[in-house]
């Protein structure tokens, strides 16, 4: 049996849609305005969500409700614009260049604290402490954005403010996530003890991380402020790479070692919220 590439049978099969038929006046109206945009839209979507290898020109027919013909003008439209990409060997349609480069200009221009705060607020109206939006610079972490406790003793923090990453959860949150050849340059040597609870040995430090990988989150246990304990989670990009970290803490009067099961839970739910919001791929970490 002979077989055809849909390329070539655009042109053998063209002369016979230009018949004046009811079904060749329906395919030329129905493709024209709003209703073929939103049919070309339709078959983009419907490529981008089927399996690997992609979609043949017959399956894409049969999902607009178009002849091939009509059909296949959309996707070689589609096509000249690199929003699909025709696969000559396996005779498929999957996604194209032009599809990468949109999302990833959408993703960039994210706003990471403005994606954060609906999700920060929620966690504080629940727990009634501070929280925390924080990234590496160097060897600190730079709190970008926070929500106040309403409580009248509270954390007090700043926005700009930079602190050592190992002593921190924000810090330690994403250094876990961080691979392990890159860690070095975010960890200061040597490792000061801020306070009497500081990690200060590079073997405990990385016990914390490992520890930090297996429960899902960080835990600062007053290594940073004495009489602060607080807990943090990744965030992670359309990449899965840890960009930021998200904490809630308070005084280790209030946030107790008790509350680390609860508040840890609330933690990263709220990573996971905010990096959905980022686009970061659904399994997380």
């Amino acid at each position: 049996m002979h077989h055809r590439n849909p390329h070539n049978a655009h042109f053998i099969e063209r002369d016979a849609s230009m018949v004046d038929t009811s079904e060749s006046r329906r395919d030329a109206g129905g493709t024209t305005g709003t209703q073929s945009v939103d049919r070309a839209l339709q078959v983009l979507l419907q490529i981008a969500e089927s399996p690997p290898p992609g979609l043949t020109l017959a399956a894409c027919s049969s999902i607009l409700g178009y002849s091939k013909p009509t059909t296949l003008r959309i996707l070689r439209t589609l096509e000249a614009r690199q929003f699909l990409r025709y696969d000559d060997e396996l005779g498929v349609y999957t996604l194209g260049m032009a599809t990468v480069q949109l999302g990833s200009e959408y993703l960039n221009r994210l706003d990471l604290r403005r994606a954060a705060l609906p999700s920060m607020r929620a966690l504080v109206e629940q727990t009634q402490e501070t929280a925390h939006l924080g990234v590496l610079s160097g060897t600190d972490v730079v709190y970008i954005e926070l929500v106040d406790s309403p409580h009248p003793v509270r954390v007090f923090s700043r926005v700009g403010a930079a602190v050592p990453a190992y002593a921190t959860a924000i810090g330690k949150a994403i250094l876990a996530w961080t691979p392990e050849d890159a860690r070095p340059a975010h960890i200061s040597q040597p490792l000061a003890a801020r306070t009497p609870f500081t990690i200060v040995t590079a073997g405990d430090l990385a016990d914390d991380l490992a520890a930090t990988r297996e429960r899902g989150y960080a835990i600062d246990n007053q290594e940073n402020r004495e009489g602060i304990r607080g807990f943090a989670a990744p965030v992670f990009d359309f990449q899965g790479r840890a960009i930021a970290a998200v904490s809630i803490a308070g005084p280790a009067t209030r946030v107790t070692p008790d509350s680390a099961t609860e508040l840890g839970a609330r933690i990263v739910e709220t990573a996971a919220e905010i990096s959905a919001s980022m686009g970061a791929p659904r399994s997380g970490s």
